[in-house]
């Protein structure tokens, strides 16, 4: 259980002229959404293997702790071969980074890699690698890393916030020996096409939120309009890439999602290599589990 904010008695002490204001309701906590993802030439010692994502936790006013220690409880406790996130940690404040160095703390799992997104260069990118650092997180700038899983190598290319201007395809992937069955951490979706291209196996995102306040129609046209053509779930982008969109954990603009594909999510998926009946990039979500409140 978390603790019930506090509320100060001149919020809800009507005064002469004024209405009693009720305190307001925290947010749904996050859920733990489970899905399974065919990542073409994936290695079949990694058929199976479990990553959680966590994306967008604006720790800040707008984003509740207690929210945010349940994302870190759901990942944690998922027994995940690896943890990734992909970005936008605080909101716009600097004093938000000390917040988030305490509350991203205690994640729980061999390896923790992660990815700046366009919100914490905003606000204080070195001050930002420097709280994951310290927690034991590793950030990939525009670099690579090699994770051993179940005896073989798996290929994690992080791609700095395309956002800003800071990504470097070319310099993530230098390197690479193996680029078929990679997995990528990038904030912004948009730059799929250009990893695909790349030879990236499944690209993990964030940025769009879902959308936040989802309107059929009015939320995809004015998502268009600014660039962005992946609102959020799983796409095949060319002929061999897996996308996933999440929408996220935190809150920003607005201390409210509202409609489908917004709800707040720690995404748990299980890579399968290609079957004969299964082409690259098929997903299959396999339910949601809430957080304990």
């Amino acid at each position: 259980m978390f603790a019930s904010p506090q509320v100060d008695p001149a919020s809800t002490t009507p005064g002469p002229g004024r209405a009693r204001r009720r305190p307001r309701r925290p947010p749904p906590l996050p859920v733990l959404a489970e899905h399974e993802v065919v990542v073409a030439g994936l290695d079949p010692r990694h058929d199976g293997v479990r990553v959680a994502h966590l994306s967008d936790i604006h720790v800040g006013n707008m984003t509740p702790a207690g929210h945010v220690r349940a994302a870190i409880a759901l990942a944690s406790g998922a027994g995940a071969d690896l943890i990734v996130m992909t970005g936008d940690y605080v909101c716009w404040r600097r004093h938000e980074v000390e917040a988030a160095r305490e509350q991203l703390a205690g994640l729980r799992a061999p390896r923790v890699l992660t990815v700046l997104g366009n919100h914490d260069y905003f606000t204080h990118a070195r001050g930002m690698t420097a709280a994951l650092v310290d927690q034991g997180y590793e950030v990939l700038r525009n670099q690579h890393t090699v994770v051993e899983l179940r005896g073989a190598p798996l290929t994690v290319v992080g791609i700095d916030d395309p956002v800003t201007r800071h990504h470097d395809v070319e310099a993530a992937f230098a390197g690479v020996a193996r680029r078929a069955g990679s997995l990528v951490l990038c904030h912004a979706p948009d730059a799929a096409p250009g990893l695909a291209r790349a030879g990236a196996g499944l690209v993990l995102s964030g940025h769009t939120h879902g959308g936040q306040i989802y309107v059929p129609g009015v939320t995809d046209r004015i998502m268009r309009r600014l660039g962005l053509n992946y609102r959020g779930g799983h796409y095949a982008v060319g002929d061999t890439t897996a996308l996933y969109v999440t929408p996220g954990v935190g809150f920003s603009g607005v201390t409210h999602r509202v409609g489908p594909g917004t709800a707040a999510e720690v995404a748990l998926l299980t890579l399968r290599a290609p079957r004969a009946t299964a082409p690259a990039g098929t997903a299959r979500s396999a339910g949601a589990t809430a957080a304990a409140g």
